[in-house]
């Protein structure tokens, strides 16, 4: 009779394995996005007035932020569900970003800034998932 080895452990995803760097991106895109979050629900009026938004545009942002925060506690305190899940929520807050241009008609200066913000997020995004291989 013929017995096969198999092993069940899973791949090193711990924090052991992460580039030096990514702890301290992860880290301080965690508490950017917590801090922008609850200032885009805290100041939604102000914030929309200034990139010509609407409120619940500038809401809905926040409480992306805030997903995004806790994608990112959620990656630091559980590493082995690897770095997918803050690079998605970078990629969410992107995409929103991008949606709130499209559907909410800011002024160029609005546009310009959402612009920026989905960039930057895209390449945190990019850098995170880049870092973890």
């Amino acid at each position: 009779m013929a017995t096969a080895t198999t092993s069940y452990e899973q791949p090193t995803t711990d924090r052991a394995s992460w580039h030096p760097a990514l702890r301290p991106i992860v880290t301080g895109a965690a508490a950017f996005d917590a801090l922008m979050g609850i200032f885009c629900l805290a100041d939604a009026g102000r914030i929309g007035g200034w990139l010509s938004i609407s409120s619940g545009a500038v809401r809905s942002i926040g409480v992306v932020f805030l997903i995004a925060a806790v994608a990112g506690v959620e990656t630091l305190v559980m590493p082995r569900l690897g770095i997918r899940w803050i690079v998605g929520a970078n990629l969410l807050f992107a995409a929103w970003c991008l949606g709130a241009i499209a559907l909410d008609g800011p002024d160029a200066v609005g546009a310009a800034v959402l612009a920026v913000a989905a960039a930057s997020s895209a390449g945190t995004a990019y850098v995170e998932a880049r870092l973890a291989r």
